[in-house]
């Protein structure tokens, strides 16, 4: 039986071939996820096509707007939008799921041998297109942007400061903004790619552990024209736990056993030792030291207990990884309707 992910690939490469046949222009897919936006999202739609429209001699547009559970009147204003122009899908989503749900669905979806995401709010200038396309055809795999001159409040510049300062640490991906969605992806690199949680900010890590050419541009950045940030600060605190898990998926995914067996070994060590140590002066001072240092010595049974049952854990995830690897489909949202100038499709 096919999976999910199989038949949707098997789709992507059929649209590919058949496009391969009619044209000889790469297909770009530009896809921004959508929540809230009907101050300003028909004005970003048309700003980025007029974008796409001066590009059409070199290359083919489709746009992918993901409408992330908005409460507005953001999705009629999409749908009649889609109406009109044969290149948009508009993907409702059933409620709110978060950006990086939205960016994968999007992505899913996606038909081009190049994707560009970006934000909807205009904060991201459609405008720049043309330079990650230029960058991306100098050879790289990702090209992402970098708000080297940011104009948030210093409420938003310095978490995201501190934590593009850890990411880089731990992933060794040189380049100064994670944060950003505003990127250019070759389709290889990001079709394998699952994201969960905020892990779209992320996606720079995953790409180069997957031996992706990685490289930035700057870019402009200005707070929001109008409406309220759909994606803030209330964040910040899920995103640095969320690098605990990008620490271990970057060094240990692949080899979890060696995480946890550093730390059961760790604690067994420390736990014997102290152990040893309790016996040893109790054998020359012929004297009972549990008694005199019980807090010791349920110390290092503890510890020696922990690491074992850490070992078990880092047993266990070695062969959740294995079925991981063997088989994996799965996702992290439901869509309603995919909305395009044919008509609208569950």
């Amino acid at each position: 039986m096919i999976s999910n992910k199989e038949r949707r690939n098997n789709e992507k490469r059929t649209f590919k071939w058949r496009a391969m046949v009619n044209r000889s222009q790469q297909l770009v897919s530009i896809i921004a996820p959508v929540y809230n936006e009907e101050s300003v999202i028909e004005e970003f739609f048309n700003r980025t096509t007029l974008a796409a429209d001066g590009l059409t001699n070199s290359y083919d547009f489709e746009f992918i707007l993901v409408d992330d559970g908005s409460q507005d009147k953001t999705l009629s204003i999409l749908k009649a939008l889609s109406s009109g122009d044969p290149r948009l899908r508009v993907v409702e989503l059933r409620k709110n799921y978060g950006q990086t749900a939205a960016l994968q669905a999007g992505m899913d979806l996606a038909r081009g041998s190049i994707l560009i995401t970006m934000d909807s709010d205009l904060q991201h200038f459609p405008e720049e297109i043309p330079l990650f396309l230029e960058k991306l055809e100098e050879g790289y795999d990702m090209v992402c942007g970098w708000r080297h001159q940011r104009r948030e409040g210093i409420v938003r510049r310095w978490p995201s400061r501190i934590a593009n300062y850890i990411i880089h640490w731990i992933t060794k991906v040189n380049i100064h903004d994670f944060g950003t969605t505003y990127r250019a992806y070759r389709s290889e690199l990001v079709n394998d790619m699952r994201l969960y949680g905020e892990f779209h900010r992320f996606i720079p890590a995953l790409g180069a552990s997957q031996g992706g050419r990685i490289t930035e541009i700057p870019i402009k950045n200005i707070a929001r024209p109008a409406g309220n940030g759909s994606y803030g600060i209330g964040r910040t605190l899920g995103v640095f736990l969320d690098l605990l898990l990008l620490f271990f998926f970057v060094r240990y995914l692949d080899r979890p056993m060696r995480a946890f067996g550093k730390l059961g070994l760790l604690m067994g060590v420390a736990g014997f030792g102290i152990l040893s140590f309790l016996v040893g002066y109790a054998y020359i001072m012929q004297m009972s030291t549990i008694k005199q240092h019980l807090g010791w010595f349920l110390l290092s049974i503890l510890l020696i207990l922990g690491g074992l049952q850490v070992l078990i854990a880092g047993l266990l995830s070695e062969l959740l990884i294995r079925i991981h690897y063997e088989q994996h489909d799965g996702g992290v949202y439901h869509i309603r309707n995919i909305w395009e100038k044919s008509g609208n499709s569950a």
